[in-house]
């Protein structure tokens, strides 16, 4: 085979196989429904990280996608890390809590939250 034709097939060939797996990777559409729902359960968690006496939310952001909560923002005690994922899972129809928040000490840090 030429090798022109070996680029041609290969590079087809790699095309077909990227095309399938950004396919496989591609999310469905939400619904308005789903997102309302996910809207409604990211405010009761809020609600919830808001009213947690031992727990200082303020700076705490909540997110849902089909029940799946990622928390993020910073919180300045290492047992708040804790707490806010527990208030969180704890609200019913939390399917999982991904927690990406970040520990601040007395205001001061170099992440792009404190800047």
């Amino acid at each position: 085979m030429p090798p022109v034709t070996t680029r041609a097939s290969r590079a087809a060939l790699a095309t077909i196989l990227f095309a399938s797996l950004l396919a496989c990777t591609h999310t469905p559409h939400r619904t308005e429904a789903e997102k309302e729902a996910d809207q409604a359960l990211a405010e009761r968690i809020d609600s919830e990280l808001q009213s947690d006496k031992l727990l200082y939310a303020k700076h705490i952001t909540v997110k849902s996608d089909r029940g799946v909560v990622h928390l993020s923002g910073y919180v300045w005690e290492t047992p708040d890390l804790y707490e806010a994922q527990r208030v969180a899972a704890s609200v019913p129809g939390v399917k999982s809590v991904v927690n990406d928040l970040e520990l601040q000490r007395n205001g001061i840090g170099n992440s792009p939250v404190s800047r």
